[in-house]
């Protein structure tokens, strides 16, 4: 009976005198955590169950066994967020100016449309078909519709390398608008969302019958023959203009405001200049609206075959394959979109590691990074002294590199040719501090956007793998 005596006097307890007592406030206080990151993803598309072929075609018949594969990466944790599969054999890819889709080229004859999130999954990839071209009787057999390029502007401009033409797409999937027929051996074409015109970038006749022969221009002292330019207006897929270009061109740029297009002429070394207002030569650099990567020097074998832009600062940046060196250049405008003083401007020939096939610049406006695919390394350059900084070892044969910012570091990806593995440089250490592997060799790889916070993306164009470009 004492417990229950007890047990009533701790109710009696708890239920008298309750409107006297002291009820504290409590204010809550909020976690304070990290700055937050970036929501830019990394997308890599890669090839998995590759079968040796002996054609040298970017689509030896038979050779690709499984689709392709694109994975997501996350820039905070460097992990992998999606993976889906897609076409057999993807060539190459671009994102549309919202980094919210991909579009590649593959092997097997489509299109695949990915949505760029982190729910993806393979029910999700939708694909369109491309026009066929018959095999030539007496070649090697080959996949038809080569194809290794395309532009995403207003909707999609795709190279159809076999035809000698640009495939104007739209919706999604991507159906055929119209075929618009340009200049012989067709490498590459650039633009920029809402862009009044887009180029196609063809390199002529260069190989026997006028058709493009593979590797011709990875030899570009061997080639004579100047490249053109073609205009193609994007409401009406006409060809308004036909400029020329230097020789073996294998890249082009658009500026982010469609001003100025630039076009890496490997064999002349050379850039030639597209004043997109006018739409031809921007003569008022000078008659031939080219930059010499030689100081005007020739023959010039610096050998450009790629390019990025630092908008905020004006310059541009050039990866030199044939001499080792990258260029940067002014190319700032007036407020009425002229030429500067200044423009065309080379301001340093900075040299690097062995055939530098791809740059990347931070887009804080510090420092460039160069993928240097002979010696398997990344060359690490100040935007502000243009000298070396320092070298990091990747190791393999690195061409694709790519990089995010976000205060205060941000973070570079590096792949190389025939390699599964995704390297990931952190800007504020300049070391390696991961190493993914892929399902399958990496084909390209495209961050969503540049600079942290962005939500357009700059880079609206796939790369040109072969045709002179490593």
């Amino acid at each position: 009976m004492k417990w229950l005596a007890a047990g009533a006097l701790l109710v009696l307890a708890g239920t008298t005198g309750c409107g006297n007592q002291y009820r504290p406030v409590i204010t809550p206080v909020p976690v304070t955590g990290p700055a937050s990151q970036p929501s830019s993803l990394t997308v890599v598309f890669s090839q998995p169950g590759l079968i040796p072929g002996s054609s040298t075609s970017p689509c030896p018949t038979q050779a690709y066994a499984n689709p392709g594969v694109v994975t997501l990466l996350d820039f905070s944790g460097d992990s992998i967020m999606a993976q889906a599969t897609l076409g057999n054999g993807p060539l190459t890819f671009a994102l549309d100016g919202g980094g919210a889709t991909a579009y590649s080229e593959n092997c097997d004859n489509t299109i695949s449309s990915v949505p760029i999130t982190t729910t993806l999954q393979s029910k999700n990839v939708a694909s369109s078909t491309l026009l066929s071209t018959p095999i030539p009787p007496g070649t090697d057999a080959v996949q038809p519709v080569p194809n290794n390029a395309l532009a995403i502007t207003g909707g999609q401009y795709v190279v159809e390398q076999g035809r000698d033409a640009v495939a104007a797409m739209t919706g999604s999937p991507p159906s055929l608008k119209q075929e618009i027929f340009v200049a012989p051996s067709v490498i590459n074409v650039t633009g920029v969302p809402a862009a009044q015109r887009v180029y196609s970038i063809s390199q002529g006749n260069i190989g026997a019958g006028g058709n493009l022969t593979w590797g011709t221009c990875a030899n570009p002292s061997q080639v004579t023959v100047n490249g053109e330019a073609d205009a193609i207006e994007v409401a009406t897929n006409n060809i308004s203009n036909r400029i020329p270009l230097g020789v073996c061109p294998v890249y082009g740029i658009t500026s982010a405001d469609g001003l100025r297009t630039f076009v890496m002429n490997r064999g002349s070394g050379t850039i030639t200049v597209i004043n997109t207002q006018q739409n031809g030569l921007d003569t008022a650099l000078n008659p031939t609206g080219t930059i010499n990567l030689c100081g005007g020097t020739t023959p010039c074998n610096a050998g450009p075959v790629y390019a990025d832009l630092y908008t905020i600062g004006n310059l541009l940046v050039t990866s030199n394959y044939d001499n080792n060196t990258i260029s940067v250049i002014d190319v700032s405008l007036d407020v009425y979109g002229n030429d500067s003083p200044t423009f065309g401007k080379v301001l340093a020939t900075v040299p690097v590691g062995t055939n530098p096939a791809s740059v990347t610049v931070l887009q804080d406006g510090s420092r460039v990074y160069v993928a240097n695919q002979a010696d398997g390394t990344v060359t690490v350059v100040s935007l502000t002294s243009f000298t070396p900084l320092t070298t990091i070892p990747v190791g393999g044969n690195p061409r694709s590199i790519v990089s995010t910012f976000n205060y205060p570091m941000g973070k570079v990806y590096v792949v190389s040719q025939n390699s599964p593995t995704v390297t990931i440089i952190r800007t504020d250490t300049d070391a390696v501090t991961a190493t993914l592997q892929m399902q399958g060799n990496v084909v390209d790889i495209h961050t969503q956007f540049q600079y942290a916070g962005k939500t357009t993306n700059g880079i609206t164009q796939s790369r040109s793998a072969g045709s002179g470009a490593p």
